[in-house]
């Protein structure tokens, strides 16, 4: 077998986590709709949400940058006067909640310090907003052990399609077979990394630890302490 060189992360759910996950949405929410009221659109907060997770879970395999996706969202909302400061505020609102929510999970820290003495490259891959996800890496101390982060909303294309797997692999300089990816998503990430031909590492926590696995990965995990003595037996 290949030498592991390298380690791939999930960012939501994964790496960090959300306390108030379920309750952040409506925040969130509340927060567009407050601003949604100042520009003349009354939308209930139930309704916004509805909305941006729709947009958020697209079924049409896009991706598009963060500026497209809310005009498109704000155009569903009937809002047609507004300005670029406006966007760009109503993005700011909606993430804010997460920022301010986001945790590191926890041995994340000790486990990155680890795996960066040991000579493995690190990078996420995730299905997120480099503008969302980024901040909360550098508040939670976590943004300087990785080698390289790849947001999907930023490249254009989401986990599990191969394209985003393989630039997060250029952007390493490494192969598939070298490579370890570690998600909760049995589709997004253990799916797709498999089909890379990576190794896989699933970790059972968060929302999404009740789904079912399309396949197997190659290992299950409840804490990143295991995760430290499995790249030594791979």
């Amino acid at each position: 077998m290949v030498k592991l060189k390298g380690v791939l992360f999930d960012y939501g759910h994964t790496i960090v986590w959300f306390p108030r996950y379920r309750e952040i949405h409506l925040v969130s929410a509340r927060n567009v709709q407050k601003k949604l009221g100042a520009l003349g659109v009354y939308v209930e907060a139930s309704k916004v949400r509805t909305v941006i997770e729709e947009f958020a879970h697209r079924r049409d395999n896009r991706c598009p940058e963060i500026d497209e996706e809310f005009r498109e969202i704000l155009s569903v909302f009937g809002v047609k006067d507004y300005s670029q400061a406006d966007l760009q505020e109503i993005i700011q609102l909606h993430w804010l909640p997460y920022l301010q929510d986001a945790r590191a999970r926890k041995g994340a820290e000790k486990l990155l310090e680890y795996l960066k003495s040991w000579g493995f490259k690190l990078g996420i891959v995730a299905n997120v907003w480099s503008g969302g996800m980024d901040p909360a890496l550098e508040k939670l101390g976590l943004k300087k052990f990785f080698d390289t982060t790849v947001a999907s909303v930023d490249v254009g294309f989401p986990k599990p399609n191969p394209e985003i797997f393989q630039l997060t692999l250029a952007n390493l300089g490494l192969i598939a077979e070298e490579v370890m990816m570690v998600g909760d998503n049995p589709i997004a990430d253990i799916h797709g990394a498999h089909n890379m031909g990576m190794r896989t590492v699933r970790l059972m926590r968060g929302p999404n630890r009740t789904k079912p696995d399309l396949v197997a990965p190659d290992f299950k995990i409840r804490n990143f302490l295991t995760l430290a003595s499995i790249v030594h037996r791979v």
